[in-house]
């Protein structure tokens, strides 16, 4: 790390600039040395250093008083803190100007509005806030190719050329000065960087790619088990099965005493707290292939673990004491929910001895603010409010990969920075409409790639962007609008989707793939897909969903980006570039699904789960056209952490004009097997789990779609046979060759 400091005028005063890596700088104002750093940064949530990265001379930084200018590949930006010094920001705070050219745009802050994805003219409050601001999140970038992150966790607020157009402003009346700033060449070069401090984007489990359903919480055990046959029954893809408050004794228990509601939930008393054998209901969720979601509120002080404190109980043994009186032994807590010392993870346990694989963490009490509360015996709510969320979510990731050595699916209303890389997120309870549309994107905008809605089922364009986005989830709390209750037809419809999106699999979870190795989210704007293109500032209702597919929903009035795009659902082809147009659903369709020239959509026979159910093929549909494209297929265990370590498999497939190249896998991992729970003498349960090798190969099966003129096929140079089917021209790559290496398919016109 290369640095510059310069004190200023006063004793303590001091300018910091950290070189952190090519592109990436650290800047600290700090006015006197009462001022301390963010709780982001003493409690691990960002970086402050990059091992291993190539760390720049500082020489491309100049500063003239507190005005800092820093360049890198050919990306330059002027940061302004001279009003910092100024008598209004004496006790703490500070004011930011950045220069804003003419046709600059910028985008991120996260879910603090729903109203717009491009910032430039707006202000915004950076507060966390029900329903109005669910994740507001720091982080700024520019069309220029630059981001700003502010490392603080106090109320801010952005003005971002409202009051003055050519100016970018941020004003915090708390808090030291500490921004990061990321040049790159592109918006997405700055999102890598971005999330190289602030954490790159959680893989999710297999299963938490599927679909979630959560019961209807006046629903018991057998009412949860005929949910999960059903599903089977009907052929409804489902992988997660959720319970709401209704799951505990007590409704809404915060406490860390909570246990099952008897009456609905049964527990054997006379076997282990955390037993999830045969006569439990857990055992039944296992054999049918689903995992289990618990709901959880929390108004715990999660703090006194991050600060590492434990306050040890004093006895009450006073020298002159004629009365010994444990009243007055040890401290007193007006916090009467934590215990500190206990972690908040530790009496969920339990909860996932029993088989909970996932927790919904609902805005109670996380979104609301606490005034009068002292939090770890030291910080104010002002300074906490921000960040809880994230310090939740963090404790919840952590706890469940220390207890398991697996990964969960964590998710929340709310946002932060840093919070990517803990949990995923829904949109509240605000339902599954257009504006939760704008939200995820905007979170996308932030790096944020794991994040969905409540699927509302009575809405056509609904179900098709719910069942098209990172992961899809269908709220049941208080209505009964299960699949098999909403009538024929929609059902079929709700069946069909929920189909396609276990059949598309393979393509998402490489791109969440992605997404946790450089930040580029699986919903991508279309102004950050192609963010040369300032048209597509205010298209709202049309993203990228991967490399190569595009959703529109709710409003049918499209905008293409250039070049021959291909409708998944009908094959009828389009040239974008031109004009907007209106577009006709097929029946019993909720929108459009288009796939660019040049994509890669590999897909495999739908399953009734994801968890340990590898396919027996790959469908490699490819769209060939002027356009180039590149897939890299990611397998992995769909369960640990491996991934991180490297343990993945990868095939790279290449589409140029006629010819698709697929590379020789790669990579390797070993699978998890099914935990299996042994009985013994209905005392106890130990859980054992076995690793096996990796599958092996399985055939490819190549559709190309648009296939005009083909008349043959070959194969490293051999000819093969062909069909066609649907439309296409289809053939197989065989294991038997596969194995080889590199397999180069020409398409003969």
């Amino acid at each position: 790390m290369n640095t510059i400091k310069r004190q200023l005028d006063g004793r303590d005063g001091l300018l910091t600039v950290d070189a952190l890596a090519e592109g990436i700088y650290r800047i600290r104002l700090r006015r006197s040395r009462h001022q301390r750093e963010s709780m982001l940064t003493r409690y691990g949530i960002i970086k402050t250093e990059l091992p291993g990265a190539a760390v720049p001379e500082t020489g491309a930084v100049s500063e003239d008083g507190v005005v800092i200018s820093i360049e890198s590949g050919g990306v330059s930006l002027t940061l302004d803190l001279s009003d910092t010094l100024s008598a209004c920001y004496e006790d703490g705070g500070f004011r930011l100007r950045i220069p804003l050219e003419a046709d600059e745009r910028l985008f991120g802050l996260g879910d603090e509005t729903r109203e717009t994805l491009m910032k430039r003219g707006r202000k915004a409050d950076l507060w966390q806030a029900n329903v109005k601001s669910y994740g507001p999140i720091p982080y700024l970038m520019s069309s220029r190719g630059w981001g700003i992150m502010m490392n603080l966790t106090y109320r801010h607020s952005y003005d971002m050329g409202c009051d003055k157009a050519d100016e970018l402003r941020i004003d915090a009346f708390r808090g030291m000065a500490d921004i990061y700033v990321f040049l790159a060449g592109s918006m997405k070069g700055v999102l890598d960087k971005y999330t190289s401090v602030s954490g790159r984007p959680v893989l999710l489990p297999k299963a938490a790619y599927g679909l979630t359903f959560v019961n209807n919480e006046e629903e018991g055990a057998r009412d949860l088990l005929e949910n999960c046959l059903m599903f089977r029954r009907e052929k409804i893809p489902c992988d997660i099965m959720g319970l709401e408050p209704g799951w505990m004794s007590k409704h809404y228990d915060f406490s860390t005493d909570k246990t099952w509601a008897n009456e609905r939930f049964y527990q054997c008393y006379w076997l282990p707290k955390n037993y999830s054998g045969s006569w439990s209901m857990f055992y039944n969720l296992r054999q049918m292939g689903y995992k289990l979601s618990l709901w959880l509120c929390c108004d715990y002080d999660l703090l006194w673990k991050e600060e590492k404190t434990v306050r040890e109980q004093k006895g009450a043994d006073y020298d002159g004491a004629e009365i010994t009186d444990e009243h007055f032994a040890g401290n007193i807590y007006m916090d009467k929910l934590t215990r500190p010392g206990e972690d908040w993870f530790e009496h969920l346990k339990r909860f996932v001895d029993q088989g909970a694989a996932a927790f919904k963490l609902d805005g109670a009490n996380q979104v609301l603010e606490h005034p009068d509360r002292i939090w770890a015996g030291r910080y104010t709510d002002d300074e906490v409010h921000n960040v809880y969320p994230v310090i939740y979510g963090k404790q919840m990731k952590e706890g469940f990969e220390e207890h398991t050595g697996r990964r969960a699916l964590i998710y929340t209303p709310s946002m932060y920075a840093g919070q990517q890389q803990y949990c995923a997120t829904w949109a509240g309870d605000t339902g599954g409409g257009y504006k939760t549309m704008i939200s995820i994107q905007n979170l996308a905008m932030c790096g944020h790639t794991n994040a969905s809605c409540d699927l509302d089922v009575t809405q056509l364009s609904s179900i098709h962007y719910c069942f098209l986005m990172p992961w899809t989830q269908h709220l049941g709390w208080r209505n009964w609008q299960h699949p098999w209750f909403l009538g024929d037809e929609l059902e079929g419809i709700y069946r069909e989707y929920s189909q396609l999106r276990s059949s598309l699999f393979p393509y998402i979870y490489s791109a969440a793939h992605k997404a946790a190795e450089c930040g580029l989210p699986i919903v991508r704007p279309l102004s950050l897909a192609y963010e040369g293109d300032s048209r597509f500032d205010e298209v709202l209702n049309e993203y990228m969903f991967g490399d190569s597919l595009l959703v529109c929903a709710f409003d049918m009035n499209m905008t293409l980006p250039e070049g021959r795009w291909t409708d998944w659902f009908t094959g009828k082809t389009y040239e974008g570039g031109g004009e907007s147009f209106t577009y006709d659903p097929p029946k019993n369709k909720g929108g459009a699904l288009m796939v660019r020239d040049g994509g890669i959509v590999v897909t495999q026979p739908w399953a009734p789960y994801l968890t340990h159910h590898d396919p027996t093929h790959y469908d490699v549909h490819i769209f060939p056209g002027n356009a180039q494209g590149e897939f890299i297929l990611c397998e992995d265990d769909g369960e640990t952490y491996a991934y991180k370590n490297g343990e993945v498999a990868k095939t790279r497939f290449t589409l140029s004009g006629d010819i698709l190249t697929v590379s020789e896998r790669t990579g390797s991992y070993t699978c998890v097997a099914e935990k299996q729970h042994m009985e013994e003498n209905q005392e106890s349960v130990a859980v054992t789990e076995t690793r096996n090798q990796m599958p092996g190969l399985v055939p490819l099966y190549v559709k190309v779609h648009n296939p005009d003129g083909i008349t043959g096929v070959t194969l490293n140079g051999e000819a093969v046979e062909f069909t066609l089917e649907d439309g296409c021209v289809c053939f197989t790559i065989p294991v038997s060759l596969h194995e080889k290496g590199e397999v180069v398919c020409w398409l003969i016109r």
